[in-house]
């Protein structure tokens, strides 16, 4: 129970690594990943910093000491009042890193595998979802399988589309199937601006303004319509999925105008039976920005069994170490929706 009279699970922390967790891919893989690390910096280097400052070598923005030490970390969790967080790995395109399967796969491992040693040593306090090669889904079912069954992870993270494949491409069936099998989470969340990636909206612009604040909502929107309309969540009925990193603001429109359009044009989605939002309330969660202020009508039109708490720890946009408080003081929510959205909903969402 923490500081704020809540038990509070962080359902979207980021780090939870080791700082040369890379060091782990194999002896073999160390040419491409120099090659990796080059791609890396020229694509994100294209994009100012807040403030104005351009990306450096190595430069991340937002790491904060508790990103790679287990210990830290734990401390800045007391700060801020989080009982248990769930950490995702960064999102620069490991699911096809290099357009090589066979890279991608052993680039997931070494997060995966440095996330389970992390997890380890603070405790039980700290759990992660694994990093997958949707590239070769097959490849990315049994790493899910490894990642869940031997080290431990929660559920897995994926992009909003992968590549110039919407999530309910047939190809990505294997990865859902598996997901469903082991009872874990599937967490939508970023991607849609890596390297390699076939951009959705952000190639028309070049700031990181514009870039940062499209790419989650319209993303997640795209991915929302692929497991909602596309059939994912029909073929796989027991499958949780999270929609990460966006705000939960833009959800009651787009469950409106998606069930809207069925209404008209039911024949034109063959892969679902009902409306596309009642898949949303039968098997998904959405988390929301702890400052943000349409969270009030959110839990109005839509509920408030659905909503999950993120810190965001620590990206350059992240409210630390006042994300809990934010969501504890506010006098615009009740006290019961306030224990739902800081835990009550993460732990229908992961296996606690």
């Amino acid at each position: 129970m923490s500081k704020f009279g809540y038990q509070v699970i962080d359902a979207d922390g980021h780090g939870g690594e080791f700082a040369n967790w890379q060091e782990d891919v194999p002896e073999r893989f160390k040419p491409t990943l120099a090659k990796y690390r080059e791609r890396i910096k020229q694509h994100y280097g294209r994009l100012p910093l807040p403030g104005g400052g351009q990306a450096r070598k190595g430069d991340r923005f937002d790491i904060r000491p508790g990103m790679n030490d287990p210990k830290l970390r734990l401390e800045d969790m007391d700060l801020e009042g989080i009982d248990v967080t769930v950490t995702f790995p960064g999102g620069a395109g490991e699911e096809w890193a290099m357009l090589d399967p066979e890279f991608s796969l052993a680039l997931c491992q070494a997060v995966n595998n440095s996330k389970a040693r992390f997890n380890k040593e603070c405790g039980g306090r700290v759990s992660s979802v694994a990093k997958l090669p949707m590239i070769d889904p097959q490849a990315a079912a049994k790493e899910l399988r490894r990642a869940v069954t031997e080290l431990g992870l929660k559920g897995m993270v994926c992009t909003q589309h992968v590549r110039e494949k919407n999530l309910d491409h047939r190809d990505f069936d294997p990865v859902w199937a598996e997901a469903e099998r082991l009872g874990v989470a599937v967490c939508i969340h970023g991607g849609g601006q890596a390297p390699d990636q076939y951009p959705v909206c952000v190639d028309r612009f070049n700031t990181r303004l514009e870039v940062h604040a499209i790419t989650h909502p319209v993303g997640n929107m795209v991915a929302l319509d692929s497991f909602c309309v596309g059939g994912i969540i029909a073929r796989f009925p027991k499958l949780k999925v999270a929609f990460m990193e966006s705000g939960c603001g833009w959800l009651p429109f787009w469950l409106w105008r998606l069930d809207e359009h069925y209404e008209k044009m039911p024949e034109q989605a063959p892969n679902i039976d009902r409306k596309p939002s009642e898949y949303f309330y039968s098997n998904c969660f959405i988390s929301c920005d702890p400052d943000e202020p349409m969270i009030p009508e959110v839990v109005k039109l839509c509920g408030d069994d659905r909503i999950i708490y993120a810190s965001d720890y620590y990206h350059w946009d992240c409210a630390f170490p006042d994300t809990v408080k934010l969501i504890a003081e506010r006098n615009d929510l009740s006290d019961s929706t306030k224990k739902k959205i800081l835990g009550d909903n993460a732990k229908k969402l992961f296996p606690f």
